[in-house]
């Protein structure tokens, strides 16, 4: 479950940190009210668990009342991947001394979370990026071992101590909160101490009956490939299986079952299909060495979408036998019936004879299917995949 930004907020200011002051408004003329209230410059922000709301025209700057008036009304009753804007958050504009990033994310490949701090933060920050990277042990990070890290981006005197207990905030509110995701981006450092600007979280579906305040919670409208898959992921816990809905039969573009090992990965798929013009219908990973019969059920719950125009399916450099995967695949695409055009993109373990089992399930069932592996990136696989669909129209 990812929560909109000012319920994050909220579940950060429980652990200390601040954001800046802000009102969430549910009609322009409360909007106008808001930014009145404010006082001088804002910021007008669409409350939906949308990634880039700023590249939608989700977040705008407003000079006063009468922008923020203008800009909540173009933003209320909108849609952005099947969610309706019904709310929007007022926030005062800040200007920063400094600007940082910072995250805490489960990380598939570790087994754990890992942090990364980084200079700079905002818009488009790669968190590759990030000077710091650690691997947070079990017990957590003591407040003094957090001052050490920070104070790798050259962070001194009471703007390390300051970041510091700010990054400290943000990894124990993903402990409390069973949090897939807690990120803070960017963060500033001003004046009187830190404030997070913008902030996700990404909660446990499965932990979400053990958070500290329940009442913070959305109520939960679970489509029904979601629930199956969660139901699956509770009887079968070998490896990750996440899967989420992103858009149905009211859209009207080419859509695409997507299929990805690794959360990272897949919205890296997301970017490459975008960029051809292609959507996907939903977002799974299966990763951490699931079974054949795990990424079977994951294959064919993607597959079966009646709505789905083709098959996009990539591995980062996994670890994982993928020769495992790629059984489970044709599997999947077998009980399914799925013989639509498909693209899979095979990169590490076991990659050549994953990639073998996928072509001979292509050629028997006479699918228009490519199959490729590291030679290709991600958007070079995509625009495959287009081509395919263009041979099709």
């Amino acid at each position: 479950m990812r929560l909109v930004e000012s319920v994050a907020k909220q579940v950060l200011s429980r652990h200390g940190l601040k954001a800046p002051r802000g009102i969430e408004c549910r009609t322009a003329a409360e909007a106008r009210a808001a930014a009145d209230e404010l006082g001088g410059e804002v910021f007008v922000k669409a409350q939906v668990a949308f990634g880039d709301r700023a590249g939608a025209g989700l977040v705008r700057r407003a000079a006063g009342a009468v922008e923020a008036e203008t800009a909540a009304r173009q933003m209320l009753g909108s849609e952005i991947e099947a969610s309706l804007v019904e709310s929007v958050l007022v926030e005062a504009a800040i200007e920063a001394v400094e600007s940082f990033y910072v995250s805490v994310h489960v990380d598939d490949e570790e087994r754990a979370r890992v942090l990364r701090v980084g200079s700079g933060g905002g818009a488009g920050y790669d968190r590759d990026e990030a000077e710091v990277q650690v691997v947070v042990p079990r017990h957590g990070l003591e407040l003094f071992d957090i001052r050490n890290l920070v104070g790798r981006l050259g962070v001194r005197g009471a703007e390390r101590e300051v970041l510091a207990r700010a990054v400290a905030a943000v990894v124990s509110a993903a402990r409390d909160w069973h949090a897939y995701t807690v990120e803070v981006n960017p963060l500033f450092l001003v004046e009187d101490g830190a404030l997070a600007i913008d902030a996700k979280v990404e909660l446990d579906d499965y932990s979400l009956a053990a958070v500290p305040d329940p009442g913070l919670l959305p109520d939960q409208v679970e489509a029904d490939r979601e629930r199956r898959a969660r139901e699956y992921q509770q009887s079968d816990h070998r490896g990750s299986f996440r899967y989420v809905q992103l858009i149905g039969e009211s859209y009207d573009g080419a859509r695409v079952g997507s299929h990805s090992v690794g959360g990272g990965e897949s919205l890296v798929v997301f970017d490459a299909l975008e960029s051809v013009g292609l959507r996907p219908a939903n977002y799974c990973d299966t990763s951490g060495a699931p079974s054949q019969e795990k990424v079977a059920f994951a294959a064919a719950l993607i597959a079966s979408q009646p709505e789905i125009d083709g098959y996009f399916f990539s591995s980062c450099i996994a670890n994982q036998p993928l020769s495992v995967t790629a059984n489970g695949l044709v599997e999947g695409f077998r009980r399914a019936g799925w013989r639509g055009p498909t693209v899979v993109r095979i990169a590490g373990n076991e990659e050549a004879e994953a990639r073998e089992t996928v072509s001979a399930w292509a050629e028997a069932e006479g699918v228009r299917a490519r199959v490729v592996g590291r030679e290709l990136d991600e958007w070079q696989a995509a625009e495959l995949l287009r081509g395919l669909l263009a041979e099709g129209a």
